[in-house]
């Protein structure tokens, strides 16, 4: 893909809402997307209704926004289901609110999934955990928490698809990233070219990349789509005149 303005091409593997493009064309910047996953809500509702009541486990675990959303859908079903207070542990500003606006106050969250277990592991009341999360979630999180002795029950609320497709990348100026599977994805049909810069949410995403290419790999100050999207307008207000 080229840019047609010859503005600097970014280029990313989901779609981005209109308001935050408007924001990366305010800037002087072009962008071009695709979705390289697909995410689907599905669940076993009685499964996964008895793991949110469950009474054995010391605490919750979220690690996506996905697995919040798949949360919301349950309760949506449900006849006023009520959730029993427990620890709860996030990682994510948006799915720490999303959360929040579902009732359930998070009491630790983290900027990845193994910072978060690390931190999880200091609790020394917290024995086992009930991980809420995708069928394609890294093992970062429960392996690092089992080699500690917590005890780690995988949900899976959500399923994620993969959708390789080939692009053109000769043309990119950059490239964003908000997940390690949206990273794998992308990499199973593509390579980038030599010294083009790949935008992470975060570090989990950026070490995604980095097994994958040699690129400059930039994360967002805040590990949010917003951040990102700020974290490339700045990156190119410092270099008016180079178009990497």
């Amino acid at each position: 893909m080229i840019s047609e303005t010859k503005r600097p091409l970014i280029f990313s593997t989901r779609r981005i809402p209109d308001d935050l493009q408007n924001q990366l064309e305010s800037a002087g910047l072009e962008l071009q997307s695709l979705d390289f996953i697909k995410v689907e809500q599905s669940f076993d509702p009685s499964s996964f209704r008895s793991r949110l009541l469950n009474s054995d486990s010391s605490a919750r675990v979220f690690t996506s926004k996905n697995a919040v959303r798949s949360l919301k859908a349950l309760l949506a079903s449900e006849n006023q289901m009520q959730i029993p207070a427990k620890k709860t542990f996030t990682v994510g500003i948006r799915a720490t609110e999303m959360l929040a606006e579902l009732g359930i106050k998070s009491n630790v969250r983290a900027e990845n999934a193994l910072i978060l277990a690390q931190i999880i592991a200091r609790n020394s009341d917290v024995k086992s955990v009930d991980f809420f999360c995708g069928d394609k979630a890294l093992d970062d999180l429960p392996e690092y928490l089992e080699s500690k002795n917590v005890r780690v029950h995988k949900e899976i609320v959500y399923h994620t698809d993969l959708v390789h497709e080939e692009v053109d990348s000769s043309g990119f100026n950059g490239v964003i990233f908000l997940s390690p599977t949206a990273a794998f994805s992308f990499f199973k049909k593509n390579r980038l070219p030599a010294g083009i810069p790949a935008f992470c949410i975060g570090a989990t995403t950026a070490e995604a990349v980095r097994l994958r290419c040699d690129n400059p790999r930039i994360c967002a100050k805040e590990p949010t789509l917003r951040g990102v999207i700020q974290r490339i307008i700045e990156h190119f207000a410092a270099r008016p005149n180079s178009n990497s």
